[in-house]
C-alpha cells in the first residue's frame, strides 16, 4: 500500500465544495459560538479537502467563513 502524503495549500473559500452527505448541522447558538471562536483564534485547525476541492473535514468552519465574505 502506498503511503498517504499530506500537504498544506491555500485555497479560496469560495472554491471549496461541500460534501453533499455531511450529516452535521449547527444550532444558531453553535453557529454564534463558532463565529466568535474564529474571530478570536482564527483557524486553529484548517479544513481538510481532497484533490477536487471537496471538503472532507471542516464543513462548519468553511460555512462560517463563507458567511463572513458576504
Amino acid at each position: 500500500m502506498e503511503k498517504l502524503t499530506w500537504k498544506t495549500e491555500q485555497r479560496k473559500v469560495k472554491d471549496l465544495i461541500p460534501w453533499d452527505k455531511n450529516p452535521r448541522k449547527l444550532t444558531e447558538d453553535q453557529k454564534r459560538r463558532l463565529d466568535e471562536s474564529l474571530e478570536k483564534f482564527d483557524l486553529v485547525e484548517i479544513p481538510a479537502i481532497n484533490l477536487d476541492n471537496k471538503i472532507i473535514a471542516g464543513h462548519q468552519r468553511v460555512t462560517t467563513l463563507m458567511l463572513r465574505e458576504r
